[in-house]
């Protein structure tokens, strides 16, 4: 199995965000993770990306426990997460952006040597590489028109497209998403749909939350339901969003 969580409990004081959460994730599938406001979703995957310590539980990936490892070096070993709005800077362009997010691509690579590049990006075939990688994910993200267009002038939607972009700057083998839609018109969702299908079919493994129950019904492969921080449904998109605990978790006891 290519990833797992094990038993994944994290409390706040006397506030449980995630109970004794049990799940896994197979190379290439789509998993979404339904819950309404409240229910862990965020925090689940900032458990997975190192940014909080659990409180108990384990999280394995590729046979080796993560829990408590640091960010960056969760990211480096291929679990990279993106934010619902990411944070860029206003005066750069998109391929700027994209060179800036590759530095974890080059200390995999590079290891030390990754140094000479903060001088010299085109420092022999790493320039060359990162530049390639870039003008890639461009295309896979369907951002190549903005290419040199600044952050400041960018849409919305192009700027969770940016965020996207940025997290496959670091070749992640898993990526999780945190709701990638939210804010995003109907035109601009199918797009991501599009998007997010191609990742999976070059190699990536992806893991996604997010409010919009149409969307991720019909983007995931295997859906994950949690209310209160506890699993309470897994299956199928279809099964999960029929089952009568979600419905109550969503709508309210008296429409189950």
């Amino acid at each position: 199995m290519l990833f797992e969580v094990a038993n994944l409990t994290k409390r706040f004081d006397g506030l449980t965000a995630v109970a004794d959460l049990s799940f896994s994730i197979a190379h290439g599938e789509i998993v979404g993770v339904f819950g309404p406001n409240g229910s862990g979703k965020t925090t689940l995957l900032s458990l997975i990306a190192g940014m909080l310590v659990p409180t108990a539980g384990r999280i394995v990936w590729k046979d080796r426990e993560i829990q408590g490892a640091k960010p960056h070096d969760i990211a480096a070993a291929g679990v990279v997460k993106t934010f619902q709005n990411p944070q860029l800077f206003a005066e750069l362009s998109v391929f700027e952006h994209l060179m800036i997010a590759g530095h974890l691509m080059l200390k995999r690579r590079l290891g030390w040597r990754r140094a000479a590049t903060l001088f010299n990006p085109d420092t022999g075939h790493a320039g060359a590489d990162l530049e390639k990688r870039a003008t890639d994910v461009l295309r896979l993200c369907r951002l190549e028109a903005a290419r040199d267009q600044a952050a400041a002038g960018l849409s919305y939607g192009e700027e969770k497209m940016l965020g996207v972009a940025m997290a496959l700057m670091c070749e992640p083998e898993l990526l999780l998403l945190d709701e990638p839609a939210s804010g995003l018109g109907q035109p601009e969702i199918e797009n991501l749909e599009a998007v997010l299908r191609d990742l999976r079919s070059h190699g990536t493994t992806l893991c996604v939350i997010d409010h919009k129950v149409g969307f991720l019904g019909k983007l995931a492969d295997r859906a994950i339901s949690l209310h209160h921080g506890a699993k309470i449904a897994e299956g199928t998109p279809a099964q999960v969003l029929n089952d009568p605990r979600v419905i109550a978790a969503y709508l309210g006891q008296h429409h189950a």
